[in-house]
């Protein structure tokens, strides 16, 4: 959900009242209550002037959704930004099948894991390798881990690590992180020229550092 997306009410209900309220529930939905003769101009002044509190509100009633999976029949994963109802199969090994992706029963938590750590072991030297030729940078080595708290990271001397859980962020997401951490190997701190550099390669890389900002709780998923 963009920015300007947060602003946007799911619902206006109109009634006999006298003053404009707001809610926002648990799943995010936003619905402004209005007095009948209301004007859309006053209603949207008003939605302007509590921004903050809804912008937060819905980011956080959104991010919830994200939560640890259960392994049970049904539940959603995300791969490469996409969606994978989960189907539980007396089986030995992961498979995904159209819209759906089939987990051994036992120890399913471990299955996927390792599912997920094989996909970036398979996708990350690709784009790491890319960016490197078309952009000179240089680095030591990569590592898939199970980090929760950060997606990616850049060692002192230039060794790049990626958490398994970046496979299910999509494609441009994972190509913004590897260009961040890459971009490590130059400069070892956030200054402007940091970002200066990471624009050079990725000039529209806002755009997936939103994502991330409000899709942060997909972290926790597995």
């Amino acid at each position: 959900m963009t920015e300007k997306n947060l602003l946007t009410p799911t619902q206006i209900v109109r009634s006999k009242r006298r003053t404009i309220s707001l809610t926002i529930d648990r799943d995010g939905a936003f619905v402004v209550r209005a007095p009948i003769n209301a004007k859309d101009v006053d209603i949207y002044d008003f939605i302007n002037k509590k921004s903050k509190w809804i912008k937060a509100k819905r980011l956080a009633a959104i991010n919830s959704a994200y939560k640890p999976l259960k392994f049970k029949d049904g539940e959603k994963v995300l791969i490469l930004g996409k969606e994978y109802e989960i189907v539980l199969i007396d089986a030995k090994k992961v498979k995904v099948v159209d819209n759906q992706i089939f987990i051994p029963l036992n120890n399913s938590e471990t299955y996927l894991k390792n599912y997920f750590v094989g996909l970036c072991k398979k996708l990350l030297p690709k784009r790491v390798e890319r960016f490197c030729a078309a952009y000179g940078y240089k680095y030591k080595g990569i590592s898939i881990t199970s980090a929760t708290t950060r997606w990616g990271s850049c060692s002192y001397n230039n060794h790049l690590n990626f958490t398994y859980k970046l496979i299910m962020c999509p494609r441009d997401v994972i190509d913004y992180l590897v260009v961040h951490e890459l971009t490590h190997t130059k400069v070892k701190n956030h200054s402007a020229k940091f970002w200066q550099k990471v624009e050079e390669v990725l000039p529209n890389y806002k755009l997936q550092e939103k994502w991330l900002k409000e899709n942060r709780k997909i972290i926790d998923v597995i």
